[in-house]
């Protein structure tokens, strides 16, 4: 399993995509953007799952980038 780090354009999408991933029983929490990073809302979602899985919570709209977290470091996997 690997973490990832959702970005989104508005709080409201970081609530409606928790929605989503709660129900599913995956493995995530809510928290602030790392500062190396910049995001729309301030908010994130910071999710653990198997590489590839992460685009299936992608969001048209919503989603504004997704970062693969390597201790420190953020390698940027989609952008929308």
């Amino acid at each position: 399993m690997e973490e990832y780090l959702f970005l989104f354009h508005s709080t409201v999408g970081v609530f409606q995509t928790r929605k989503l991933l709660e129900a599913s029983g995956a493995t995530f929490r809510v928290a602030d953007i790392p500062r190396s990073l910049r995001g729309g809302c301030g908010l994130c979602i910071r999710l653990h799952c198997l590489p590839g899985e992460e685009k299936q919570w992608l969001q048209p709209g919503i989603t504004q980038a997704i970062y693969r977290c390597t201790g420190e470091a953020f390698e940027q996997v989609a952008m929308l």
